[in-house]
């Protein structure tokens, strides 16, 4: 049969297939389109889930009636070409004759998809999708969650509600509390329970939403508060911001200390001067940061200074105390004392023009006696020389020398004695006798420093204890105990300084017995 035989056929109206499954052929296809008679009237409310009117390949709509094959569209393979405008005539034709031709069997008949979507209770002619139902039924339930929602987040609750929100780790929102008073109101709850999420959260958004003059008048009052925002800008690295912020309190002591502090965290010498300088110049200003302004100075010329110091050892080989005892690490960037400690080491006996000598390093900075006298004994005894007590004497501001005990020679011969009290008040002897002998001090040198110890018996035991001799012959002496140095005389090497010395006290001393 021709095509055009065949469109003759089919497009008759009293045609008409004997089963549906007969009538669709291989290359056909059925589009459900969802529509009854009841869509086309134009007063009746369209639901969320309504169709657009079926279109044909033709380009016309569909025909709307009370059958349901109105709302289905055939589409053939004669359907896609689109050569000419006959081909999609035919095609629109073919369409509407199969629709008059078999909308009583698709009345009684439905697919089961169909079925399950379209609900025909209601009566001839009117339908309801049950899927839009239940869409619509859940949009409503979502309409009121949103709704609640809403009203949740932007109702101001009582500030004591919020905060144990926050303290919780439940839902909150601050935005509620827009007046001045709401937003203290707020802090000082957090406040009262010192929980520091909570009066983080409040302080921020009373910093984003008020006057900054306003802001920093209100922390004025609230010390707690201040000084948990200022440990909050320095762990997000924001210091310039929390050192302003200190001066805006009026805390310019802690704004000064925080420059500092970030001044000293550069690695590099070069670049810790001169941040230093910029907060000296910033952040010092205050007549009542005097004090400190001189440590800051006192640092920066101390820095200074070891630069030079080490700019000038670095490769000396004429010292030879730096070939002698290699340098363990730069003096760069060390403590005041460490520096102090390697000036004794290295540079002893330089002028005090020059920038590692001891002494000029003592003037130019603040040290106590004891921090001097320490730091020069342990220096010293490092390179195997012990300073006698006149040497101290001399680190003490005391003027020329104060008696026998000026040279190793005085200390064995024994002459009289005249020890400057200031050096006894200044050290623990005791403590000073054990360090000199752990570091190999020499016996004599021992002798001079435990008759410095008021005690007889603490000088007897460390005498005897770190064998002294002529110690023990100084404490017996002074106690005129002739039994007591006879029977220690056994002990001493016959012939030694310490023995005469003992045989020359027993005929020329007084003795008690």
């Amino acid at each position: 049969m021709s095509r055009a035989e065949n469109e003759a056929y089919w497009g008759s109206t009293d045609t008409a297939p004997s089963a549906l499954d007969n009538f669709f052929d291989e290359d056909s296809d059925v589009n459900w389109t969802g529509y009854t008679e009841h869509d086309n009237h134009s007063s009746a409310a369209t639901s969320p889930c309504e169709s657009v009117d079926a279109v044909v390949p033709g380009g016309q709509q569909a025909p709307t009636n009370s059958s349901i094959t109105d709302n289905i569209t055939l589409h053939t393979s004669t359907d896609w070409i689109v050569d000419t405008g006959s081909t999609i005539n035919s095609s629109e034709r073919l369409a509407k004759g199969v629709g008059k031709a078999i909308g009583e069997k698709l009345d009684s008949w439905k697919p089961p998809s169909v079925s399950i979507k379209w609900n025909t209770s209601q009566g001839q002619g009117s339908g309801s999708c049950v899927q839009c139902a239940a869409k619509d039924n859940e949009i409503s339930q979502l309409k009121k969650r949103l709704e609640n929602s809403y009203s949740r987040y932007n109702l101001t609750l009582p500030p004591d509600d919020t905060v144990n929100r926050i303290l919780l780790g439940q839902p909150y929102s601050l935005e509620c509390y827009r007046s001045h008073e709401d937003k203290l109101a707020l802090l000082d709850a957090a406040l009262n329970i010192m929980d520091g999420s909570a009066i983080l959260a409040t302080l921020l958004h009373m910093k984003i939403t008020v006057k900054k003059s306003l802001f920093i008048k209100e922390m004025q009052v609230r010390p707690s508060a201040s000084q948990l925002y200022v440990n909050y800008l320095k762990k997000r690295r924001n210091y310039a911001e929390a050192i302003d912020f200190l001066g805006l309190l009026g805390k310019s002591e802690d704004a000064a200390i925080l420059s500092y502090e970030l001044a000293l965290s550069s690695k590099s010498p070069e670049v810790k001067m001169k941040n230093m300088k910029k907060a000296l110049d910033n952040s010092f200003t205050d007549p009542s940061l005097s004090y400190e302004a001189k440590i800051v100075m006192d640092n920066i010329k101390l820095l200074e200074r070891q630069m030079a110091i080490d700019q000038a050892d670095c490769n000396d080989q004429t010292n030879p105390m730096l070939v002698k005892y290699p340098r363990a690490a730069n003096i760069v960037d060390k403590s005041l004392l460490t520096t102090l400690f390697y000036c004794c080491m290295y540079h002893w006996d330089v002028s005090e023009s020059h920038a590692g000598s001891p002494m000029a390093l003592r003037k130019a900075h603040s040290f106590t006696d004891g921090q001097v006298l320490w730091t020069v004994l342990r220096g010293r005894a490092r390179v195997n020389h012990w300073p006698l007590p006149n040497e101290l004497d001399s680190w003490l501001g005391s003027k020329g020398l104060l008696g026998a005990l000026g040279s190793l020679t005085s200390a064995f011969s024994g002459a009289g004695k005249v020890i400057s009290s200031g050096i006894k008040a200044a050290l623990p002897m005791e403590q000073v006798v054990h360090t000199l002998s752990a570091s190999g001090a020499p016996a004599n040198v021992l002798a001079v420093y435990i008759s410095l110890i008021d005690s007889m018996d603490t000088r007897i035991k460390l005498a005897v204890n770190y064998k002294c001799h002529q110690a023990v012959i100084d404490v017996h002496i002074a106690q005129k105990d002739r039994d007591a140095l006879e029977k220690y005389m056994k002990e001493i090497p016959a012939g030694s300084p310490e023995y005469l010395k003992a045989e020359s006290a027993l005929k020329n001393v007084k003795w008690k017995n």
